[in-house]
């Protein structure tokens, strides 16, 4: 599961990494000063991996998606299972059927193989797009909450830092790691508790 939070995660800096400026630095300067809004370059950051192990929101999604995907496996081993008994039967009574019973018997088992080949292909499907999902709840998730923590602080920039990233050194006053993990669960336990209300 360390790959949906890395891909969360990526997903993350890429979207605020890959956006390229319409407008030179001096125009969007000029523009920020135009509008008001003080441009002081004031940034902080969190510690992306640790936003992701620690945020109760990504773990319980997390638990779902591993208690959703146990279910899909067992019903695929329960598949497999009546394949190999379907198997060992035909095994044990072709020494005693006729041609006619053997092909009745071998058209069975090839539909029976075809129709779990056909399953495990749609659960394979519905993993991926619960993951995909879960990614994007997540992201949705981040990008709300900071926003507004960012906005709270007055800060101009929220960095996710981890290891190869690119940022080689933060000054430690700057991480709010701490901080963001503590306000991202306590709105998440908030909105859990109003849906549980309503």
């Amino acid at each position: 599961m360390g790959l949906i939070a890395l891909a969360v995660v990526g997903l993350y800096i890429l979207h605020f990494s890959s956006k390229e400026p319409s407008e030179t630095p001096s125009k969007q300067a000029n523009k920020g000063a135009e509008s008001g809004v003080p441009l002081n370059g004031k940034i902080l950051y969190v510690q992306a991996d640790s936003i992701m192990s620690s945020y109760q929101y990504m773990k319980d999604l997390e638990v779902q998606f591993l208690s959703d995907n146990q279910l899909r496996e067992n019903k695929l081993r329960d598949g497999q299972q009546r394949l190999q008994s379907m198997l060992k039967d035909y095994e044990r009574k072709v020494p005693t059927m006729t041609s006619r019973e053997r092909m009745k018997e071998e058209e069975k088992i090839t539909a029976f193989q075809q129709q779990l080949m056909q399953d495990q292909q749609e659960l394979s499907q519905l993993a991926a797009m619960q993951e995909a999902d879960m990614i994007s709840q997540v992201y949705d998730s981040l990008h709300a909450f900071f926003s507004d923590f960012g906005a709270e602080r007055e800060v101009d920039f929220i960095l996710a830092t981890q290891k190869a990233s690119g940022v080689l050194y933060a000054h430690p006053d700057l991480d709010v790691t701490g901080e963001a993990i503590e306000a991202l669960d306590a709105r998440y336990k908030g909105t859990k508790e109003d849906s549980t209300a309503n």
